[in-house]
């Protein structure tokens, strides 16, 4: 099996101790909103030379909140999860590093003390984890729709009614 199929059978298991919020159903739809972002960026002429890495994406949406316990902690914790696993499965220690940091930028406090995300897969998670939450509340929406990264992300997130 390879590294993704190994990561997903193992984050199945880990997400389904948490809460409705941080549980399989939210890494699902993050991944959704994560691919069509990432199919945007490859289609934008103004995105020509970037290229998205596909697995650590996935394997930063699968990661990104496995450890949640608090808000306050989560990100910490999931990156040493992330860690731990990849590195039992001999992945390369280059490509954990960029996991790593593609992980932290989904956090917003992460976000506001080290800056803007540098590698366009960090700012793909950090829209997508927000996309979700941004489609379920109006208070929420209002909060980071004014954040994301991309126009397309503004333009895929519809407006909540309440």
């Amino acid at each position: 099996m390879d590294i993704l199929g190994q990561a997903e059978l193992f984050a199945r298991k880990e997400y389904a101790k948490h809460d409705l919020n941080h549980g399989w159903k939210h890494i699902e739809e993050v991944m959704k909103y994560a691919f069509e972002i990432a199919k945007q960026i490859d289609r934008s002429s103004k995105f020509m030379n970037v290229e998205v890495n596909y697995e650590l994406l996935q394997l930063a949406v699968l990661f990104h909140d496995i450890a949640y316990k608090s808000y306050e902690t989560h990100v910490e914790e999931s990156v040493k999860v992330a860690e731990e696993f990849l590195t039992k499965q001999n992945y390369s220690k280059e490509k954990i590093a960029k996991l790593k940091e593609i992980m932290l930028n989904h956090s917003g406090s992460h976000r506001r003390k080290l800056g803007d995300a540098k590698l366009i897969e960090g700012k793909i998670l950090y829209d997508a984890d927000k996309a979700f939450y941004a489609t379920r509340t109006l208070v929420d929406y209002n909060k980071y729709k004014p954040t994301f990264y991309f126009s397309f992300t503004r333009n895929m997130v519809k407006r909540p009614e309440k």
